[in-house]
């Protein structure tokens, strides 16, 4: 019997009690770590083992620590604000996220990895690639290309600022009061979106 087109060679990915799968696990793991430990904090062997897999199953699935980390950080956006049918993700939505308690990891996640950026050259290298590619995605249809890519960067700084809110625990505020504050950010640099 032949094997179908969709078979795959070799040995069958290897998945823990819940079905995720080695990189799953591992995008996951090098996410909990960093965001506990910090950048430096995040090592291979700490990886490995929160995900349940020897320090050299890390190289199969990608080319060492440093990209491991910015991918646990690009998994964690990659799901944001996604419509089904649409383009782009809903800039409020994104926002909104951003604010909720259960994104806290993954604000953590984020800042270490844009401050590690400033200290290693790799880090920085990878970031400016997904950060290019994610324009991309976010840079309005009209406008001058300035203007557009303008529109962009405040948008990312929004959103880099947000993932510093526990540090601004001393000025208080309502939940509610900054997410609608964040709202009118967001709506301030997408107005061609309906607000949510």
């Amino acid at each position: 019997m032949a094997p179908s087109a969709e078979a795959r060679l070799g040995r069958p990915p290897k998945v823990d009690d819940s079905g995720l799968g080695t990189r799953e696990r591992l995008l996951a793991a090098a996410a909990a770590s960093c965001a506990e430990r910090g950048f430096e904090g995040a090592t291979v062997a700490d990886i490995a083992r929160r995900a349940d897999v020897s320090a050299p199953a890390i190289y199969n699935h990608f080319g060492g620590r440093v990209e491991l980390l910015v991918a646990a950080g690009k998994a964690a956006l990659a799901r944001l604000g996604r419509r089904p049918g649409a383009g782009r993700p809903d800039a409020a939505d994104v926002a909104r996220t951003f604010l909720a308690p259960e994104f806290a990891p993954t604000r953590r996640l984020l800042t270490e990895l844009h401050l590690a950026s400033g200290r290693h050259p790799e880090v920085a290298a990878l970031l400016a690639e997904w950060q290019e590619g994610q324009a991309r995605v976010w840079r309005p249809a009209t406008g001058s290309a300035a203007d557009r890519d303008a529109v962009v960067k405040a948008f990312f700084a929004l959103l880099l600022g947000l993932c510093q809110i526990e540090s601004l625990s001393s000025l208080p505020s309502s939940p509610a009061a900054l997410a609608r504050r964040v709202e009118a950010l967001a709506a301030v640099l997408y107005p061609e979106e309906e607000p949510a």
